[in-house]
């Protein structure tokens, strides 16, 4: 009966891989096993059936839509990622995810290169601090690229990434600021020597800038302007009605 469920739910959640079905029905047969008490986790109905083929789905690396699973259990998203938690560790199996498929899946495929380099940053701080460190975890390649997605400016469903970080959340929201960290050292050591920050120059700025580096080249283009206009204006004058001009476009006179 439990076999024709997970068949039944595994194309709803984007299952086709044949081994991620045979898994999960392992899964099931484990947790019928070892996990007498589900009922204490709030797990109910098709919950147990949903959550080993995410379990299963994750060990042959293929992605699950976190929200349709979450809609198909018939449990709360906070209930079903805490069962999610409790059980893959009661199975031995833990939900994968890589900075690659965590920047695919969130749209920052940008900042993939950079979350990479924060999570050995990371990993190699951890080493000396613990010889036999673990980032195998779900919540660091996570946290890794949520410091990215905020050291290049991108936008990134926090909540969501807490979620696949399978874990608490004052736990993942420390692991972000360490994360973050790091993305600040790496892009302050790829900074030029000696570069600042420069203010943008107002559009008025520019204009003046122009004309001092055209000045000497100038005359000719002035010359022109003057003939089109039958009238003859020095330099000066022409450049301080065409800045006034300018100004007043751009709402800077007062």
């Amino acid at each position: 009966m439990e076999g024709e469920v997970v068949k039944k739910l595994a194309p709803k959640l984007g299952i086709s891989v044949p081994n991620a079905i045979k898994k999960a029905l392992e899964l099931m047969r484990m947790c019928d096993a070892r996990c007498t008490n589900l009922s204490s986790l709030g797990v109910q109905g098709s919950c147990k059936a949903v959550l080993c083929l995410e379990l299963a789905a994750s060990c042959q690396d293929q992605p699950v839509n976190k929200d349709i699973a979450v809609r198909l259990s018939g449990v709360s998203k906070k209930v079903y990622s805490n069962a999610l938690q409790t059980l893959g560790r009661l199975l031995d199996v833990q939900p994968k995810a890589s900075v690659k498929d965590l920047c695919v899946q969130f749209g920052c495929v940008g900042a993939a290169d950079l979350a990479k380099d924060i999570l050995h940053r990371y990993q190699d701080e951890l080493q000396t601090k613990v010889s036999d460190a673990d980032i195998s975890q779900p919540m660091f390649p996570a946290a890794a690229v949520y410091a990215s997605a905020k050291q290049l400016k991108i936008k990134v469903d926090k909540t969501k990434l807490t979620s696949i970080a399978a874990t608490k959340k004052t736990v993942f929201d420390k692991l972000c600021v360490e994360m973050t960290k790091h993305g600040e050292k790496i892009a302050e050591a790829t900074k030029t020597p000696g570069s600042k920050s420069k203010r943008t120059k107002t559009f008025i700025e520019e204009l003046e800038e122009s004309f001092d580096n055209d000045k000497d080249g100038s005359s000719t283009k002035v010359a022109r302007l003057c003939d089109s206009d039958d009238e003859e204006e020095d330099y000066e004058e022409w450049k301080r009605r065409i800045l006034e001009n300018a100004a007043i476009a751009l709402g800077e006179k007062d």
